[in-house]
């Protein structure tokens, strides 16, 4: 009997310890956030905040590591970390506050298509753009976050810092402002003032782009110093 009482007793622990493995199994299925409602909260995050960039974008988040478990939410906030910029390879900062405080980053990529304008041929350093030199085309935007050309108009004119390879898209910073005054040049000089306006003539001392100071020695020899201007002129403030 007493054999029996024991394998009773063992029994009735064994389907009680069973009983409580699956209640807290139920109720951590309850407690923790899904991974793919975390992912999903960091995709819809940056799908707002892209709609505004020109192309098509298409983004793409990697779920949570499933060993990172963390309290179910009530609701799920979204931002973007300092530093962190929603073109490329990004994080997206995923928090709660209530009725538990947690945050994770998400690792999300950005990618973007679009027009671009690219070189038809290798362009060397040096080289001054000419329209036959670019064409537009749809290429993939995501290597390059400080932005692209899209028209020609853009290029023609400037010339190049560095060699372009045939294909490749014209990026700012492969390239150098069109020059507007070159040495020797014969320039107007105009002079303005409050309530005054003197024009007169002048050689550029050297070369400049809009914008950029420039030495101008005048007919009676005097050098004075002003700003190139995009006609050509330089300006002299007093």
């Amino acid at each position: 009997m007493a054999i029996h009482k024991h394998q009773d007793y063992y029994k009735l622990a064994g389907l009680y310890l069973i009983g409580m493995m699956l209640s807290c199994s139920a109720l951590a299925a309850t407690q923790w956030q899904s991974r793919e409602s975390i992912q999903a909260a960091a995709e819809a995050f940056a799908q707002e905040k892209t709609a505004g960039i020109a192309g098509e974008v298409s983004i793409s988040a990697t779920p949570p590591d499933a060993r990172v478990k963390v309290g179910k939410c009530d609701n799920l906030e979204t931002s973007l970390p300092s530093g962190n910029r929603l073109w490329g390879r990004a994080s997206v900062k995923v928090s709660c506050s209530s009725p538990v405080k947690w945050a994770l980053y998400v690792s999300v990529l950005v990618k973007v298509t679009g027009k671009a304008l690219v070189s038809t041929h290798a362009i060397g350093g040096g080289q001054v753009i000419e329209p036959q030199d670019v064409e537009v085309q749809v290429i993939d935007l995501t290597p390059y976050p400080v932005g692209v050309f899209t028209q020609p108009e853009q290029v023609v004119g400037k010339t190049t810092a560095a060699s372009i390879p045939a294909g490749s898209p014209v990026r700012p910073e492969v390239l150098r402002a069109a020059l507007v005054i070159r040495q020797g040049q014969q320039v107007i000089v105009i002079a303005r003032g409050e309530n005054f306006k003197v024009s007169s003539e002048g050689r550029a001392m050297g070369n400049a782009t809009a914008g950029q100071i420039v030495a101008v020695k005048t007919k009676s020899g005097q050098i004075i110093k002003g700003v190139a201007k995009d006609d050509g002129t330089v300006e002299v403030a007093f």
